[in-house]
């Protein structure tokens, strides 16, 4: 029998690797009336977190959002979750992710893929 190796221990959490989208980048969030309410720091298939403009709780609360990549015009409307959040970053899980914004999140993280390994 192969000794487990101890690299191996640990276990990776996620579910999906997260993209970071780093200061130059500018994918704006914005709430269901068109208002900028964040500047998306890290995207995943599973979600996204942001520098939010305001505080968010966790509450359960599913929020209506639209990731606009600006450079592109590339529009993703997503519903999701808060997972986490302080002043400083709120991490929100996808809600019934449609096959449309699914297909628009895929474009931004292709385009930052590289760029978020640096």
């Amino acid at each position: 029998m192969i000794e487990e190796m101890p690299e191996l221990k640990m276990i990776e959490k996620r579910r999906f690797e997260r993209i970071d989208l780093k200061e130059p980048a500018q994918v704006l969030v914005l709430d269901n009336k068109g208002r900028r309410v964040g500047t998306l720091r890290q995207l995943a298939r599973g979600g996204f977190s942001m520098e939010p403009e305001r505080m968010y709780e966790k509450d359960g609360k599913v929020h209506h959002f639209t990731i606009h990549e600006l450079a592109e015009d590339i529009r993703a409307d997503v519903s999701a979750r808060v997972r986490f959040a302080d002043n400083q970053l709120a991490g929100f899980e996808f809600v019934d992710l449609t096959p449309a914004a699914a297909v628009e999140l895929g474009i931004i993280i292709g385009k930052y893929y590289e760029t978020g390994k640096e």
